[in-house]
């Protein structure tokens, strides 16, 4: 079949305006009637030639062939059956051209079949229409869903947004404990031949470093001055001093702060520690086991149990500019009242089963990141527990809890209780003489985690044990039921875990102590 259109009108034929195309004569259908374009079929000299509507080809006018069916074309109309033969061949061109289904549907008989048909149609795309917006809000619906579950922001994004929820200061490093001690070199009174000072090398940047502590294994007695000085390795200049009277040290861990985390970008950083003054027993600071971390073993080189030692102490992190608590110059307390220690994979690496069980899948474990798998067995409650030393003023402990296969059906309980270190696991799940206990809590669901909280009815310092507990309250086997506790952290009292009161550094010239 051969298809022509005038070439004024061919760029017409496929723009978006719905069209309808009418063979042979037909009537009753006035102008206006329907908002479509009518395209009528007319032979042309052995062909067939599209129009626009009532239009006629001028003489001598070029015509273009069409190798493409005309857009939008919503139906194909013949007035009678004389016309339905030319109307049949054009469904066959179609055909061909367009691809299978791809013709327009084929209406025969007057004007108010036409417009039932087209009316027809019309109600089929407001149908498909509401099915596809309906479709499309169940996407969005489960977009929205596996993003609240599934997404995973970036390390930096959670560090971020951590210390901006947390808004106490974290713990990032902190040393064994104390096995030993190391008095602090003495300058007396203006006789500075001599004189020395205890070097320690700090394992943490300056950048986001918000305080030390550092422990005293003996107050001095006497009259005298401990200085503390904070120096930048790679510049030589010093970020931080504090200066100490002997009147006000004791025994224990002595807090000393920055009036705001640092914003330095320093990687290497010195703790140089020397005194002056007239005593009969100069301070001693306490030492801990260096370990694999010989580089950052104490000078003069001291030693603890035998081997290389350094000085036992914590550092504490934060936000990079942002004041922690009261920051003025001799504040009454410039520490906030509460502090965060994050339990981190050397600690968490003491974890130990509860119980003994046998399984023939994986059931018990510490995982990459910091995570303790427990999955819960049928007929019995799974038990792991984390010894805790010297934790300084506990007022509360943290952990999350998440079902961590989503093909789970089954409901599973857990609890974390805080005990004291003689308790045994049996008391601990009875919650006898235990310190604080979350309670049992209840994951309906995979991938939803659950927060618990123990919370401490007074701060307590020295040994504890986080006893974790999982089980299924109606007695099923569990199926999938892989349950992980993760983001363990303990709350610290400032004012019960420090023996000295917080220090700031000396600022114009004068101690900024309490």
């Amino acid at each position: 079949m051969k298809l022509s259109a005038p070439a004024a009108q061919f760029a017409s034929l496929y723009d978006g305006t719905p069209k309808i195309i009418v063979v042979g004569a037909v009537t009753g259908l006035e102008a206006g009637t329907v908002p479509l374009r009518l395209l009528r079929l007319v032979r042309h000299d052995g062909g067939y030639l599209l129009l626009s509507g009532d239009t006629e080809p001028e003489e001598g006018e070029a015509l273009r062939a069409l190798a493409i069916p005309p857009a939008a074309v919503r139906a194909l109309w013949s007035g009678d059956e004389a016309a339905r033969r030319d109307a049949e061949r054009l469904l066959g061109w179609w055909e061909e051209a367009g691809g299978p289904d791809s013709a327009p549907p084929q209406m025969t008989g007057d004007a108010s079949t036409l417009l039932r048909g087209l009316l027809a149609q019309a109600f089929g795309e407001i149908d498909g229409l509401h099915r596809r917006n309906a479709g499309l809000q169940q996407t969005l619906s489960t977009l929205r869903e596996e993003w609240g579950r599934s997404a995973r922001l970036p390390p930096e994004a959670v560090e971020l947004l951590d210390a901006l929820r947390l808004s106490p200061p974290r713990l990032v490093f902190a040393s064994p404990r104390p096995v030993g001690a190391l008095p602090v070199p003495l300058r007396h009174g203006r006789n500075t031949a001599g004189a020395a000072e205890i070097v320690q090398r700090l394992p943490a940047g300056a950048r986001g470093l918000a305080g030390l502590d550092l422990h005293l294994d003996q107050a001095p007695k006497g009259s005298g001055v401990l200085a503390v000085a904070l120096t930048g390795v790679e510049s030589g200049e010093s970020l931080a001093e504090w200066r100490l009277s002997f009147g006000d040290l004791r025994s224990g861990w002595l807090s000393l702060r920055l009036s705001a985390a640092s914003t330095r970008m320093d990687r290497l950083l010195d703790l140089r520690i020397s005194a002056i003054g007239v005593v009969t027993e100069a301070p001693r600071l306490s030492l801990a086991q260096a370990g694999l971390l010989d580089e950052y073993a104490v000078a003069p080189p001291a030693r603890a149990v035998g081997q290389p030692a350094m000085l036992a102490l914590r550092l504490w992190g934060g936000l990079p500019g942002l004041e922690y608590g009261a920051a003025a110059h001799l504040a009454l307390h410039p520490a906030p009242e509460h502090m965060v220690w994050p339990l981190t994979q050397p600690v968490l690496a003491q974890l130990r089963k509860g119980r003994e069980f046998e399984a023939t899948f994986p059931w018990f474990g510490l995982l990459r990141g910091g995570r303790v798998l427990l999955h819960p067995l049928h007929g019995v409650v799974t038990a792991a527990h984390i010894p805790l030393d010297e934790v300084p003023g506990a007022v509360a402990v943290r952990a999350r809890a998440v079902i961590d296969d989503p093909r789970c059906r089954t409901a599973i309980a857990c609890k974390l209780v805080v005990a004291p270190s003689s308790l045994t696991v049996d008391e601990a799940e009875r919650e006898q003489g235990i310190l604080a206990s979350s309670g049992w809590m209840v994951l309906e669901e995979p991938r939803r985690p659950l927060d618990l909280l123990a919370a401490l009815a007074a701060p307590w310092s020295g040994p504890m044990v986080l006893h974790l507990f999982t089980d299924i309250p109606d007695r099923g086997h569990g199926l999938y039921g892989r349950t992980i506790f993760s983001d363990f952290e303990v709350e610290i009292d400032s004012r019960t875990a420090w023996a000295n009161p917080p220090a700031l550094p000396v600022m114009d010239g004068v101690a900024a102590t309490p």
